[in-house]
C-alpha cells in the first residue's frame, strides 16, 4: 500500500513539474512577443526554427513579452555577456491560427505566453542583440530603455494618422457653427 501511494504522489508531481498551470492573458493583448536566446539565431533564418532542448522538453517555445525582458534577463541570464531576442509578430501569430496559451511561470510569479508550435520565418519581425561587459549586471546596459521593447501596436499608430485630424475637424466645425 505504501509503494502505491508512493507511485501516486511521485506520478502527480511529475505531472504538475512537466504541464503548465493556465493564466490569465493580459488586456489588451500585446502586439509583439520575444523569444530570448543565448546564441545567435541561424542566418538568414530558416523558415522553421527548431526547438531548443528546453522547449522540446516542455512542449512549447518559451515566449515573453517586453515588460518582462529584463526581469528575466536579470533572473536567469546573468550566466552570459550577450543574449538575443526575436520580435515576433503575436496579430499575425493569432491570425493564422498559432496556439499561444498564457500559462504560469514554474515560480508561480508570472504569466508568461507559451507557443504550442515552432517559431516559423513569417512569425519573426526583427532580431536583436545585447551585450554586456563581464561582471555588469543587465540592468546597466541598454536594454533598460531599448525602444525596441514593446508592446504597443504599430497598426494602431497608423490608424491614428487619419483619426487625430478627423476628430479635429469635428471638434473645429462644432465649435464654429
Amino acid at each position: 500500500m505504501y509503494v502505491l501511494i508512493s507511485f501516486i504522489l511521485l506520478s502527480a508531481n511529475i505531472l504538475l513539474v512537466n504541464s503548465a498551470i493556465p493564466g490569465t492573458p493580459p488586456d489588451p493583448l500585446p502586439s509583439y512577443l520575444y523569444q530570448v536566446l543565448t546564441d545567435a539565431p541561424p542566418s538568414p533564418l530558416p523558415n522553421v526554427l527548431p526547438m531548443s532542448d528546453r522547449d522540446a522538453a516542455d512542449g512549447f517555445v518559451h515566449l515573453i513579452r517586453a515588460i518582462n525582458m529584463l526581469p528575466l534577463v536579470m533572473k536567469n541570464y546573468n550566466y552570459t555577456v550577450q543574449i538575443w531576442a526575436l520580435r515576433l509578430d503575436f496579430y499575425w501569430m493569432r491570425k493564422n491560427g498559432y496556439e499561444v496559451k498564457w500559462e504560469w511561470s514554474r515560480s508561480n510569479t508570472t504569466v508568461y505566453p507559451h507557443l504550442y508550435a515552432n517559431i516559423t520565418k513569417k512569425m519573426v519581425l526583427d532580431q536583436k542583440t545585447w551585450t554586456r561587459k563581464p561582471g555588469e549586471l543587465w540592468n546597466a546596459t541598454t536594454i533598460v530603455d531599448d525602444p525596441w521593447l514593446t508592446d504597443s501596436s504599430v497598426r494602431l499608430g497608423g490608424q491614428m494618422t487619419w483619426i487625430v485630424p478627423l476628430v479635429f475637424i469635428c471638434f473645429y466645425s462644432f465649435v464654429h457653427f
